[in-house]
């Protein structure tokens, strides 16, 4: 599983997985109504460098944190428009963190999506690394998700649910 730590006061972003640790500077921090944008430069790593930028919408209150890539023509990723990773938060003081719990779901440009890492999110409950209520509340936020989706659109259900002026930044890679 992914931990990450976001230091609001030294705009730094730390990930730890079991591939790696990478420590970044935030170079931008943007409040929205109950969530927070950050946006920083990618750092070079042992994939996905065709990377340039990446903004994440950091939502406290919720169990999904939002990011979308800016990349080059030839990514494997190209074609990702928002990247949602399903897991829980912890405040304290300046530092948020989020401990991605496996289970994420890819929206496209052409509006479709895409759930994956359910395996990888059914194995952490097996084998006890992620607890019962966390488990069925990530299932249940899912197919919650998921169902808004099919109604009126991945897009459009961020911007009545998050508002649409932090989606809207969320988008704007140029």
């Amino acid at each position: 599983m992914k931990h990450y730590k976001f230091d609001m006061e030294k705009k730094n972003e730390n990930l730890n997985s079991p591939s790696r640790e990478v420590n970044a500077e935030i170079s931008n921090i943007y409040n929205f109504k109950n969530s927070f944008g950050i946006e920083r430069n990618w750092m070079y790593l042992e994939r996905h460098n065709s990377i340039k930028k990446i903004k994440r919408l950091i939502i406290p209150d919720e169990i999904i944190m939002l990011t979308s890539f800016l990349t080059s023509d030839v990514s494997k990723i190209k074609n990702y428009l928002i990247y949602i990773d399903f897991g829980k938060y912890s405040i304290n003081g300046n530092i948020i963190e989020f401990e991605d719990l496996e289970l994420d779901i890819i929206i496209k440009k052409d509006g479709t999506f895409e759930i994956v890492d359910m395996d990888e999110l059914i194995e952490e409950y097996e084998e006890k690394r992620i607890g019962k209520k966390d488990f069925y509340k990530i299932l249940l936020e899912s197919t919650n998700i998921i169902n808004y989706f099919e109604k009126i659109g991945p897009i459009q259900y961020f911007k009545n649910r998050f508002g649409e002026k932090s989606i809207n930044w969320l988008m704007d890679l140029g």
